[in-house]
């Protein structure tokens, strides 16, 4: 049931877990703006749905003024943000500029947008929680976009930038938090697990460890996109009123079995 007013905003909606998100909320009733890269693909996926779009780059510093353009003076009801850069798909510096600095800008530019009862949906990753508290202090020390650059240091490979860049996106919720409270509005994350869509089939293909933590863990199997987008339809929901600042594990137990595993 939609009770905030406003508009959806779903980013990376052209395919995969956006095109999940976009589906779902569109299904629960709210009016949809769809956003992704791929332009072509964003027509398609906004025309099955009857949904707006709006094409481009998030990474570009631009974008976000053009997001706001599109509102066209409309007020924010939903944010499910799930377009960002898996491991394989990009070089260490370009990941950590899609996955955090991008999310940073977006999240900026939309708190005063939100309306009241809102609630914006970030996507971090069960890697987020991989990697532990151990860079916290570092990642916290990152309060602008332009300063995600310095988290290089910690990212020498794609597999780490993406870790950090999502455990900065969880860390991002928590400080974000108070600024959407006082109009009213909530922020939280979510952690999936690893997905059956053609971003997680492809990194399942190049890393063979992923197979094997699907496996291990309780359910021994990926998750069907619709089961994670369920939870950002729940968490933009009025059921889901004081939920914010926090992450939310939809991983099927991994985590838990690997810590279970480490006593």
């Amino acid at each position: 049931m939609v009770d905030a007013k406003g508009i959806a905003i779903i980013t990376g909606a052209a395919s995969g877990m956006g095109e999940a998100a976009a589906r779902l909320m569109g299904e629960a009733g709210w009016p949809l703006l769809l956003c992704d890269l791929n332009a072509e693909r964003l027509d398609a996926a906004a025309k099955r749905i009857s949904a707006e779009q709006l094409a481009g780059d998030l990474s570009d510093p631009a974008w976000s003024d053009k997001l706001v353009e599109a509102l066209a003076g409309r007020q924010i009801g939903a944010l499910v943000h799930c377009a960002g850069l898996s491991p394989t798909m990009a070089d260490p510096a370009r990941i950590l500029e899609v996955n955090l600095a991008a999310t940073m800008r977006l999240v900026e530019a939309i708190v005063p947008y939100m309306a009241e009862g809102s609630c914006a949906v970030l996507f971090a990753s069960s890697a987020a929680h991989m990697q532990g508290t151990s860079l916290d202090e570092q990642i916290n020390r990152v309060t602008t976009p332009e300063a995600v650059a310095s988290l290089i240091e910690f990212s020498p490979d794609p597999g780490s930038a993406y870790s950090v860049s999502k455990r900065g996106v969880k860390l991002l919720v928590e400080r974000a938090s108070p600024a959407f409270g006082t109009r009213g509005a909530r922020i939280a994350s979510i952690s999936p697990g690893i997905i059956d869509t053609p971003m997680g089939r492809a990194e399942m293909e190049q890393q063979p460890i992923m197979k094997v933590l699907v496996e291990k863990s309780p359910l021994a199997r990926e998750a069907r996109p619709e089961e994670v987008a369920a939870v950002a339809v729940f968490l933009c929901s009025p059921t889901a009123s004081f939920i914010t600042g926090t992450d939310i594990l939809v991983d099927g137990g991994s985590i838990a079995a690997m810590v279970g595993a480490a006593r």
